[in-house]
């Protein structure tokens, strides 16, 4: 069974009330039909990572439940969604340079399309069962892979979706705990522009190579704070707790040489103190 029909079990499973049961004899003494046990969610994605990419691999952290959702994939040689291979990779980057306008030139076309179908052929998944196409990603990925591909595929993915772009989870691996998932979002391709009456502050950190700057897109925070490590980095994000203490999102802005690994400490560093996590290809973030 492949992982797209586990998916859709899972799904459906959620969806309907337990059947009730069966007796185990029908009338004329023949024996119930047996089923096939469906493994769950994480058991099928920990089966496919170990083949694909091995455990190891994965960037390793605590992280939360991983919950059922549309699957990918991100090695440095492939990438599948579910568990079919739908573009090759070089080195962990993209070959194609052909840009989708539709994701704002954030995703090459190939990648854009390849999602375009897969989306597809969820839908007409779940227009069958009646149930709705998922609305969570969960993505494995390489740890030594580059973040802008991460980024490329997950505009390729947001924006090929139809209606509305999904959430994202990066898969985990937790000592003594399986896999963990990390939530994150995604800053719309074309920027985000936050109204006064939002009361947004648009804290964002720009991270790079021994690199860390802290700014918010709202003037009256009006300070760069700059650091070095994730010590100094968390030391300022409480500091800015104190002044905003309702606010939970912050935008994260990795360098592209940053890899998905450094990425999750970056992510682990200041979940803490902003939760909500949204990732960014350096899109511009206004405050009107």
């Amino acid at each position: 069974m492949s992982l797209l029909a586990v998916l859709i079990a899972t799904l459906t499973a959620l969806a309907e009330p337990p059947a009730a049961p069966s007796p185990s004899l029908v009338d004329d003494g023949a024996p119930m039909q047996t089923f096939e046990r469906l493994p769950g969610f994480s058991a099928v994605v920990l089966s496919h990572v170990s083949i694909v990419l091995g455990v190891e691999a994965l960037p390793g952290a605590n992280g939360f439940p991983l919950e059922p959702g549309a699957f990918v994939t991100l090695g440095l040689d492939r990438v599948w969604a579910a568990d079919r291979e739908i573009a090759t990779l070089v080195e962990g980057r993209i070959a194609d340079t052909v840009a989708a306008p539709e994701c704002g030139d954030l995703c090459p076309a190939s990648l854009f399309d390849a999602f375009q179908a897969e989306w597809l052929a969820l839908a007409i998944e779940a227009t069958q069962r009646t149930i709705e196409i998922p609305s969570n990603v969960v993505i494995a990925a390489h740890g030594r892979l580059p973040v802008s591909t991460l980024l490329a595929s997950a505009y390729a993915i947001a924006t090929s979706r139809p209606l509305r772009p999904p959430s994202f989870s990066l898969v985990l691996s937790s000592s003594g705990r399986g896999l963990r998932a990390q939530p994150f979002h995604i800053v719309g391709p074309r920027g985000l522009r936050l109204s006064q009456g939002a009361a947004a502050l648009g804290l964002r950190v720009r991270f790079g190579k021994d690199r860390i700057a802290v700014s918010a897109a709202d003037p009256r925070y009006n300070r760069t704070l700059r650091g070095r490590d994730f010590t100094g980095l968390r030391t300022m994000l409480r500091d800015v707790k104190k002044r905003y203490p309702g606010k939970q999102a912050i935008v994260l802005v990795p360098d592209a040489g940053v890899t998905v690994a450094e990425l999750v400490d970056l992510m682990v560093a200041v979940r803490a103190e902003f939760p909500r996590i949204v990732l960014s290809a350096g899109q511009n973030l206004r405050l009107d």
